[in-house]
């Protein structure tokens, strides 16, 4: 699996690195919250391992940001013992919390059995045709070929229902009230944003789109996914 571990004190970071690789993982480490954001939106991680005491962001506040975006396993090592820190964290969005002082070979046992089931969702960076197309749903960004897509918040919020959903064909009215509960716009208005959303993404080679039309049903994001 793919790990990050967020642990601002280095020697007990370095150890539950050392026994993850020595499993076959691979693993980053970060040692603040702030680095561990700037790790997720540019990295495909499985597992993010965390601390709640980092110095000035706090691990609840590295969930609650997680969580915003992301279904990726979480789980807490904390030495924080109170049984309303670990609701708290838990509550929060978390998957599984730890108290130090822990058994790394619990914890190794513990990774091998989330291994077995782990499924991510809704992963923190998104990457189709060998890199052309990438989405970071932390930031919003939308990067074609290497340069930033000024996507509109609706374009955006359109695009990412699109490629969450790439499996299924979607109707003008399933775009419409999944993106735009918020707002008056009406079914035709989505094929502005589909024109315009094809004309800052596309880059497919033989003039292909990312997005295909399947008249008189709707649209469906047709990017190949990157592993």
């Amino acid at each position: 699996m793919r790990i990050l571990v967020v642990e601002d004190y280095k020697k007990m970071n370095d150890l539950i690195t050392m026994f993850a690789r020595q499993d076959g993982h691979t693993v980053k480490q970060a040692f603040s919250a702030e680095s561990a954001l700037e790790l997720l939106n540019d990295t495909v991680f499985d597992i993010c391992m965390l601390d709640l005491m980092l110095p000035n962001m706090q691990g609840e506040d590295l969930i609650q940001s997680i969580r915003n975006k992301s279904d990726i396993y979480i789980m807490v090592i904390s030495a924080k013992i109170d049984v309303h820190n670990r609701l708290d964290a838990l509550s929060l969005g978390a998957d599984d919390y730890i108290i130090k002082p822990f058994s790394m070979a619990e914890v190794m046992l513990k990774l091998k059995n989330i291994e077995k089931r782990i499924t991510i969702k809704s992963p923190l960076l998104m990457s189709f045709n060998h890199g052309d197309l990438v989405i970071k749903p932390l930031t919003r960004e939308v990067i074609v070929d290497q340069i930033s897509a000024m996507l509109t918040k609706y374009e955006y919020v359109i695009l990412l229902h699109l490629v969450e959903h790439s499996n299924m064909i979607l109707s003008r009215d399933d775009i419409q009230s999944a993106c735009f509960s918020d707002s008056d716009a009406f079914d035709r208005v989505i094929d502005t944003f589909i024109k315009n959303i094809r004309r800052k993404i596309d880059g497919f080679k033989d003039n292909q789109s990312y997005i295909k039309t399947h008249y008189g049903l709707g649209y469906q994001f047709v990017g190949e996914r990157d592993e």
